[in-house]
């Protein structure tokens, strides 16, 4: 009768051994899914003149990713206060990028209009993938990733932002 209860025991430590064990991997699968969803995908778009861009070229920067376009209000309402965060806080290592989810004539007038204080990517298609890659599966306008000196996305913002909304988490990251 011991035989059986010492082989008895042995079965359920071997049993609660594998079920830690899987828990275990779960959960570090998990964390890795978590950890690598937060990197910052790479893309190259062209800018408003046509050249390549690519969101590395501000690799070490605290990078506000604006997604935009010349027939939304609230992006127009938007980019004067971005204008001016990224003259307040672009000493300090912070990059306002737009990517213009417009026809290239349509931007370029836009952004000359509006005054854009930081350097602007074009597309449509293209723009909207990128848009869709950082987490806008509904191609909501504006849409706005603050992106850490790491590269990892640290905070997403579906519609329009204010200043008191995005500067705090621009700071945090500077």
């Amino acid at each position: 009768m011991n035989a059986q209860r010492q082989g008895g025991a042995g079965l359920v430590l071997l049993i609660v051994a594998l079920v830690l064990g899987l828990a275990a991997g779960a959960g570090g699968w998990y964390a890795w899914q978590l950890t690598r969803a937060d990197v910052r995908p790479d893309f190259t778009l062209p800018d408003l003149q046509g050249e390549p861009l690519a969101i590395s070229d501000w690799d070490g920067e605290v990078i506000a990713l604006n997604f935009w376009a010349s027939w939304c209000p609230p992006c127009v309402n938007e980019i004067p206060m971005f204008n001016d965060l990224q003259a307040d806080y672009g000493d300090e290592g912070l990059q306002f990028v737009g990517v213009a989810l417009d026809r290239l004539d349509d931007a370029r007038d836009f952004a000359e209009k509006l005054e854009l204080a930081y350097p602007t990517m074009q597309g449509v298609h293209d723009a909207m993938q990128v848009s869709e890659l950082y987490g806008n599966a509904d191609g909501l306008l504006p849409y706005t990733v603050i992106i850490d000196r790491q590269g990892r996305i640290v905070e997403r913002f579906f519609g329009e932002v204010t200043r008191d909304d995005i500067e705090p988490v621009i700071r945090e990251h500077l």
